[in-house]
């Protein structure tokens, strides 16, 4: 091969390598702050914490660059196997850490550091590997290899959202982003014609990774199952959440990321109290909205109302929907009631929903799942619930699960206050029922005819409430809550006021 054509293959193969690893360094910091807001919720802290960690990392990177005794080349192939590894691996390490240390943050920013350094050595290896190829190290070299880092990112910002996470998971997207970090060592390597030892060492970590991604799948559901009290009868990751099934005897519980949604044992207090606070609080109910409740449970409740015309459910996710309506397990327990003719299912945003609608419903029950992060904070405002009472009919009831009134007692509070700002022309009534599984658990019901709370009869067939009581918990006897600033779009205070509740009774 000519000198020439030589030439431009070694810039071919260093000008990819500096593609491909934009690319990569972006999606580790984008998986860092997504796998730790998975995991506990306050995405903003996860977030800032990976942001923040990871540059000062690079930063730290970029210095210890003139300490590295190996050539420019073999160094940078070095180091990409050594972040394919620590990439590679960073789920599986986190998962472990929050799951059974309580050092969990220590280990996050100390991944964090890692990668940041390991990302902070590559440009500059980059450029003193094209120098030693004889190309120098030019103003104009350097604003090339810059200019690819940048573009790489736009495209990473792209692909993790829009592909790697709904298509392959954290885990899969990680080993693969890893095997990829390593490929791009063994090419240049071979290209190059650099370290033997080092291509060895390369190829067995791109083996190792490409087995860890293949085995990605089995890998966290024994990680995720060993975190669960009770045997694990079905594990799936949808394109929005973790859906994991148990069951123990009679038990049977549903999580959506390892946040539990109901117990068999008890769920009827739950979801009896929530459809017959609403549907006994306004006469003949014909067409009720349910906005959550992916689980079937709660649509269960409103068909025993024979008023009851239509049932529009609305969840944002089909496999949650999907498996209420097909597993057996499920089925029994809501009665096949997404299979009813009654009921009709919309897997869509629930705020865009109450938005683009132009039907009027007797009642508006939300079963959402707890405001633990930012992206649910939307569901829980002033602006949502505003929107809500524009869906109602004159005579509309709302009703809206609302945290625990006694784990978290703020946020119970926030929910109270902003149905208040956002419904001022509605009474709005706290209360709260006990759910063993959960504990005292809170409601919040706005309506325009207080005086007929509690009103209409309940139907045969339930379990646990009955009329005295839902008398009790809506009329006489309220729950209590301050008066505090409403949560909105612009000042989520619900997602703070959740987590700082929380932080008590959990590892943070």
């Amino acid at each position: 091969m000519s000198r020439a054509g030589a030439r431009r293959r070694e810039d071919a193969t260093l000008f990819a390598a500096a593609a491909l690893v934009a690319v990569g360094g972006l999606i580790y910091e984008l998986i860092l702050g997504t796998a730790a807001s998975y995991l506990v919720g306050d995405s903003v802290l996860s977030f800032s914490l990976a942001t923040g960690v990871t540059l000062f990392g690079m930063g730290l990177g970029s210095l210890l660059v003139n300490h590295l005794g190996w050539e420019p080349a073999t160094s940078f192939a070095v180091n990409e196997v050594l972040l394919g590894l620590v990439g590679g691996n960073s789920v599986l390490v986190l998962y472990l850490a929050f799951g059974y240390t309580r050092l969990h943050w220590v280990v996050f920013c100390a991944m964090s550091l890692v990668i940041g350094v390991l990302i902070g050595l590559e440009i500059p290896l980059l450029v003193k590997t094209f120098a030693a190829f004889g190309r120098g190290s030019s103003v104009e070299l350097f604003s090339r290899v810059l200019a690819i880092d940048y573009f790489g990112a736009l495209v990473a910002s792209l692909v993790f959202p829009l592909l790697l996470l709904p298509q392959l998971g954290l885990m899969r997207g990680a080993y693969l982003v890893g095997a990829v970090n390593t490929l791009v060592a063994v090419l240049m390597l071979v290209q190059l014609r650099s370290s033997r030892k080092a291509l060895a060492a390369a190829v067995a970590a791109l083996v190792a990774l490409t087995g860890l991604f293949l085995g990605a799948n089995q890998l966290e559901h024994s990680v995720g199952t060993a975190t669960y009290r009770d045997p694990v009868i079905y594990y799936d990751q949808s394109a929005y959440q973790k859906i994991v099934i148990t069951k123990y005897g009679a038990d049977l519980r549903l999580y959506l990321d390892n946040q539990l949604q109901f117990s068999s044992l008890d769920e009827r207090r739950y979801h009896e109290t929530l459809a017959g606070s609403a549907l006994t609080s306004v006469e003949g109910p014909a067409h009720v909205l349910i906005l959550g409740g992916g689980d079937g449970l709660l649509a269960r409740e409103v068909l025993r109302y024979p008023s009851v015309q239509d049932i529009t459910l609305v969840d944002i996710d089909p496999a949650v929907t999907t498996l209420a309506r097909d597993n057996h397990l499920l089925r029994e327990v809501n009665d096949g009631s997404l299979s009813s003719p009654r009921v009709h299912v919309v897997n869509g945003d629930a705020f865009q929903y109450v938005f683009d609608t132009t039907a009027r419903y007797d009642a508006v029950l939300v079963d959402l799942v707890d405001p633990s992060n930012e992206r649910l904070a939307k569901l829980y405002s002033q602006e949502f619930y505003t929107q809500v009472e524009k869906v109602l009919t004159d005579k509309g009831v709302m009703v809206t699960q609302a945290t625990s009134s006694y784990f978290s007692p703020s946020a119970f509070a926030t929910v109270a206050s902003t149905v208040r700002a956002a419904q001022p022309g509605r009474t709005v009534v706290p209360f709260s029922v006990n759910v063993p599984s959960f504990g005292e658990w809170g409601f919040v019901l706005s309506t325009t005819a207080p005086e007929a709370l509690a009103s209409q009869p309940l139907p045969a067939g339930l379990d646990y409430q009955n009329h005295r009581l839902l008398d009790f918990i809506l009329v006489q006897d309220p729950a209590r809550t301050p008066e505090v600033e409403p949560s909105t779009l612009l000042h989520p205070r619900i997602v703070e006021r959740y987590n700082n509740d929380m932080r008590q009774w959990r590892y943070y």
